[in-house]
């Protein structure tokens, strides 16, 4: 037999934490959907478990205790989602592109409509620092990196590094000791530390005058000016293409070819994601026509340059930023 649809009081008194639930799967699972449908399988959880919660002062610990068992029930089963620059070296200019990688488990970005970094229920004051961290904890560079780690390491670097919790409550969450904790955190944190440290560091707060030097250059096909945006060490990615670029020169080979050979008509209309400026970019044909969703390009700026820009090409995703498939 089903339980009840939950009650009225009960969505009354869950729904203020909703996002911050959600924006924890995300962190987990690295796709927005994926993580919607695990926050609302936590409610359902919490709702038939109602008489674990001892008052209403222990429901956010409550659910994400809930949460985090939820994503780990799941990780049992799913691939590890990665960026292109993740698994495969840099292709080199001239190289022939192999075809996008569809069967691959991607990482996905979140816009940053769907969540609030800072835990309205969080009792700590966020200073600069505090909130540095927070926008870096939910960047692409660090959620590509949590994928690499073990379910349990993301748990426990997540719960205690992000959530602020206690080492001995993680430990009693996960069913280990305090000790086995401290140990899965510091393996956490060197595995994340060496794979996204570069990346937070070419990452810097959204200069809106470059992004919209960017977007002119784009729609007005100016290889010139788009190039001139771009850092020495810039990088491409643009899964689900399992190819990706480093450096200035490589970048522009490959968008000449690109332009040359795919010449369409281009409206970027910006938006952001994961902390980080973004575009969505609508592509019709060079004769005219209707504008149709593309690609969703989350950019990194530092310096007055785009350091890292990542192109994911799933029109599905323009729903979840509430953009239109079609202009």
């Amino acid at each position: 037999m089903h339980p009840p649809p939950p009650d009225a009081d009960f969505r009354t008194e869950i729904e203020p934490h909703r996002r911050a639930i959600t924006l924890h799967c995300y962190r987990m699972l690295g796709s927005l959907q994926d993580a919607e449908e695990l926050a609302q399988e936590s409610f359902l959880r919490a709702w038939q478990r109602l008489e674990e919660r001892r008052s209403s002062a222990s429901t956010r610990a409550w659910l994400y205790q809930i949460a985090t068992n939820a994503c780990l029930d799941v990780l049992k089963t799913r691939r590890r989602r990665a960026l292109p620059h993740l698994i495969a070296p840099a292709a080199q200019p001239g190289a022939a592109l192999g075809a996008p990688d569809l069967e691959a488990a991607w990482v996905e970005p979140i816009p940053d409509t769907r969540f609030d970094p800072l835990d309205p229920f969080d009792a700590r004051e966020p200073g600069p620092e505090r909130r540095v961290a927070l926008r870096e904890s939910v960047g692409l560079a660090f959620v590509s990196a949590l994928q690499f780690l073990s379910p349990r390491q993301r748990a426990a670097l997540l719960l205690v590094d992000v959530l602020g919790w206690k080492p001995d409550a993680v430990a009693s969450l996960l069913e280990t000791s305090a000790a086995s904790i401290n140990s899965l955190l510091q393996r956490a944190r060197t595995s994340v530390d060496s794979r996204s440290d570069e990346d937070r560091r070419a990452s810097g707060p959204v200069d809106d005058a470059l992004l919209r030097r960017y977007i002119a250059a784009w729609e007005g096909g100016d290889l010139d000016a788009l190039t001139a945006l771009l850092a020495e060490d810039a990088r491409l990615s643009m899964p689900p293409q399992l190819q990706w670029f480093v450096g200035r020169d490589a970048i522009r080979w490959f968008l000449e070819r690109v332009l040359a050979t795919q010449p369409r008509r281009y409206r970027l209309v910006p938006t952001a994601a994961n902390g980080q400026a973004a575009v969505a970019v609508y592509v019709a044909p060079p004769a005219g026509g209707e504008l149709r969703g593309e690609a969703i390009n989350v950019l990194s700026m530092r310096g007055g340059f785009v350091t890292r820009l990542t192109r994911f090409a799933s029109p599905r995703l323009f729903p979840l930023f509430g953009l239109p498939e079609r202009l």
